[in-house]
């Protein structure tokens, strides 16, 4: 497997450094969102059959962090912006037009979809983000094809083959009774 040379920023430094998010590129690439341990244990308390130990873990200026989320992006600028900086409004909820992190997390945590928007923020300005180029969405297709069945993600849903399938369903469920 080829090792990616990966950049790594926290969310709020990203967004207090660059409110507009311009040192991010506009390219295609794959990301990973980085949880504090207690925040990560948290947001998974909810769900049953989660294998806390195989959960990719790093210590990250000097705390430990925990990788829930792997994505793509064909524009990774938009795309952080798309999660760590959407508003909940009650159109884009009633549309279903949330990030599905946000969604995941607003769900896990029970919180009222229209009003979390804050909540959810605060949540993802403590984690890291981090991102790498790729040539084409194709290959980011296939690096994301790879990391959900060989890593264990347990906030991905779609394509996820290494969390155990109840893990998924409970996650679905939660969302699904989440939206109305």
């Amino acid at each position: 497997m080829k090792i990616m040379d990966f950049n790594r920023i926290r969310v709020i430094e990203l967004k207090e450094q660059n409110p507009n998010l311009k040192s991010i590129p506009r390219e295609a690439g794959v990301y990973r969102w980085w949880f504090p341990k207690e925040l990560a244990e948290i947001l998974l308390s909810s769900l049953k059959g989660i294998d806390l130990k195989l959960i990719n873990k790093e210590e990250i200026n000097d705390k430990e962090y925990w990788c829930l989320y792997f994505g793509i992006a064909k524009n990774l600028r938009q795309r952080i912006h798309w999660h760590a900086c959407q508003k909940h409004t009650a159109s884009a909820v009633k549309h279903g037009v949330i990030s599905t992190l946000r969604q995941s997390i607003s769900s896990l945590l029970k919180l009222d979809q229209t009003t979390s928007t804050d909540k959810v923020s605060e949540i993802l300005e403590q984690c890291y983000w981090d991102w790498v180029s790729t040539d084409t969405k194709n290959t980011a297709k296939d690096i994301e094809k790879r990391e959900l069945s060989d890593g264990y993600f347990p906030l991905n849903i779609q394509e996820n083959k290494s969390v155990p399938s109840s893990v998924l369903t409970q996650l679905k469920e939660l969302r699904k009774r989440h939206k109305k």
